[in-house]
């Protein structure tokens, strides 16, 4: 039981939180301390205090070892063992703490060093940020700086015609322009386009209507071509009814009714041909003149010859085309006061019954002012069906070079007319075997007897072999006045290629029109000019390139030019082409100098070679002066060469910025007409 008493009880007040006073960290506090010691105190006095401590443990723990090894352990001996171990001790807490502030200064410092680096990047991103912008307003500024206008491709009228032109209302308000105001000067534009506009609508306009006039002129044209193509049966007719009339009343024809009597007599062919060429020059009014060649008796014979051996023919049972065999049986003629017999060859026999040519031709002559006179005769072999060329051309007494003469002979000039046509072959397929039969050989060796079988020859007479009809007369109207023209273009610009040579051969270079650009400077000259053969082209070796390409035929004509300077000896062959100016004079180089240099060996002669066959674009109008700019340009090519090669031997004399250029060191092989001599550069 528990004893019960009325005495109060005490409680105990209890204790709070609050009342109580928080009992302190040490060890944080201590961190604390450490902390703010470790970044005032300095670090190499701590490294020397540490350096200190060490060995000072060293000496002691040596003291220590010597006490403890003694034999008899004597108190005072004692004392200082424990001495030196409490100071031992006392100095490696000494030495934990330095390190504890090392590592906490290490602390410190590494986030020092991050705070750091982060400043550093965040500087060099704002950097980084800038320079974008910077690039950015750069380029947009760039961009704004070469902006340009669709209004500036324009070819716009002078302002001084602009302002005599124009409407007053248009240019009353800008009698006092300023160029420095530039809103003056936008609003002169405007107008100027706006000007331009109306001028270019009424062109448009009147251009439409020019071409309604065009449209109208060539209908009436083709109506009058139509009337003449009708008109030469109806004369043929006439001419055939008044034959009778002629003949009772005696009347007496000049030289035309002459010669339109002998166009009666003419093989088909060569009459459409000669039909078309008075209609051609009764029409365009030119200088050229046509006439017939040949007795009218033995054109008669020759015609009733041919109709019986026609109705011959047709009653026999072989072909027409196949000539009477001419027997083996060698025939002996005799002769009186000879005692000798003359053996005939039948191998030339039948050469002369092949070659059968009818008795009339047709001359036509061609004539420049102050140049020279082209004539072609026209004659038609019956036997093999064909119509050949031979050209004969009257050289002005000026013209004495060889060259010259050779170029404006009547083959060469004549060769290639129409493309890959030269005239060495016969258009007409059946003339192949035929001389394969009669065993004749090829066709060339026929071309000097009976003359150039040029296909475009036998398109003017007509004849086309690949039509069933054979003679066609459309064929030959169409193609009549193209052929002229070609002809005469193709006799002036030999006439300006032989006045090139002519001076060429006298060592002269020829002049250059002031618009076309060309070196003036120049100190190489022009050696020897001459003509050679497809047979020397092909021996030289740095030829062969060209040859293997096919970029020459044996039908192009072949030059040889020799350029000079000093100790350099530059040997050029030329080819020219038939249809010279187009393409231009093809050039291959062979320097010699210190060895010799071409094309296949030296990348410098290349370039030259490059330089000079292309970038010739003028057209037919350049016959007169091609060559004569391409030669002077090697000229002062070679003297770039050699001023850049040498300059030592060669005085400078051409003017270039650089002697050499790019990653494949090139030379200033380009002049460009700039100030008064020019200038070359490599590009």
């Amino acid at each position: 039981m528990v004893k019960e008493t009325n005495a109060p009880v005490r409680k105990k007040r209890k204790s709070t939180v609050a009342d109580s006073d928080p009992e302190p960290d040490i060890y944080q506090k201590i961190c604390e301390f450490e902390e703010k010691e470790a970044k005032s105190r300095d670090v190499v006095a701590d490294s020397k205090l540490f350096a200190k401590c060490i060995e000072s443990i060293h000496d002691q723990l040596h003291q220590v070892r010597e006490l403890k090894n003694s034999q008899k352990a004597q108190p005072a001996k004692q004392h200082n063992l424990s001495a030196n171990l409490a100071e031992i001790a006392v100095k490696i807490c000494l030495i934990k703490k330095l390190n504890r502030i090392d590592k906490l200064y290490q602390v410190a410092e590494r986030q020092q060093l991050i705070l750091e680096k982060q400043k550093c990047d965040s500087v060099k991103l704002t950097y980084q940020n800038l320079v974008y912008e910077l690039y950015h307003l750069t380029t947009e500024t760039n961009k704004c700086l070469a902006f340009k206008s669709e209004d500036e491709n324009i070819e716009l009228v002078s302002f001084e015609d602009f302002m005599k032109n124009a409407p007053p209302s248009i240019t009353s308000k800008f009698k006092n322009y300023d160029p420095l105001n530039h809103e003056e000067a936008h609003a002169l534009k405007l107008a100027r386009l706006e000007w331009e506009l109306t001028q270019r609508k009424n062109v448009a306009e009147e251009c439409k209507s020019l071409e309604e006039r065009k449209k109208t002129v060539v209908a009436e044209i083709t109506e009058r071509k139509e009337k003449l193509n009708d008109l030469l049966p109806l004369l043929n007719v006439v001419i055939k009814a008044a034959k009778p009339l002629q003949e009772h009343l005696g009347m007496s024809g000049d030289h035309t009714r002459k010669e339109h009597c002998l166009a009666n007599l003419l093989p088909d062919p060569l009459y459409i041909l000669y039909a078309n060429i008075v209609a051609y020059k009764s029409v365009f009014e030119t200088n050229l003149t046509v006439s017939i060649v040949g007795d009218k008796d033995d054109a008669t014979q020759f015609n009733e010859a041919q109709e019986v051996a026609n109705c011959l023919n047709e009653d026999d049972s072989e072909p027409e085309s196949e000539l009477p065999e001419v027997e083996e049986v060698v025939e002996v003629k005799k002769r009186r006061h000879r005692k000798s017999a003359q053996q005939v060859d039948p191998l030339e026999e039948k050469k002369k019954r092949l070659l059968e040519v009818h008795p009339l031709k047709i001359e036509l002559s061609f004539a420049i002012d102050e140049g020279p006179k082209l004539s072609l005769n026209f004659s038609y072999y019956t036997k093999l069906k064909l119509v050949t060329v031979n050209a004969n051309v009257d050289v002005p007494s000026k013209i004495t070079a060889n060259t010259a003469g050779e170029i404006l002979a009547g083959h060469n000039i004549l060769s290639e007319l129409v493309e890959n046509d030269t005239g060495m072959e016969s258009p007409n397929p059946s003339t192949g075997y035929l001389l394969k039969k009669m065993n004749l050989g090829l066709f060339q060796i026929l071309v000097p007897d009976i003359g150039y079988a040029y296909g475009w020859a036998q398109s003017v007479c007509g004849i086309n072999f690949l039509s069933p009809k054979k003679y066609c007369d459309k064929l030959s109207q169409q193609n009549v006045e193209m052929i002229l023209k070609v002809i005469r273009k193709r006799l002036i610009n030999r006439t300006h290629l032989a006045k090139q040579m002519q001076q060429l051969e006298q060592n002269i270079l020829p002049p250059v029109p002031e618009d076309v650009e060309t070196p003036t400077t120049r100190i190489s000259t022009i050696g020897q000019w001459s003509s050679t053969t497809f047979q020397n082209f092909c021996q030289a070796r740095f030829t062969q390139p060209l040859i293997d390409e096919e970029f020459v035929t044996v039908s192009d004509l072949f030059y040889s030019v020799k350029i000079i300077r000093g100790e350099a000896n530059l040997k050029a062959f030329v080819v020219i082409k038939n249809t010279y100016p187009l393409p231009p004079p093809i050039f291959v180089l062979d320097l010699n100098y210190k060895g010799h240099h071409n094309s296949s060996n030296c990348d410098e002669i290349r370039d030259i070679e490059r330089t000079l066959n292309v970038n010739w674009d003028h057209g037919m109008k350049s016959s007169a002066w091609l060559l004569s700019a391409q030669l002077q340009h090697l000229c002062s090519y070679l003297d770039v060469y050699l001023e850049t090669l040498d300059p030592k031997t060669f005085q400078p004399n051409a003017k270039f910025i650089q002697n050499i250029s790019g990653k494949n060191r090139r030379r200033p092989f380009k002049f460009r007409k700039i100030g008064t001599t020019g200038l070359f550069s490599q590009y």
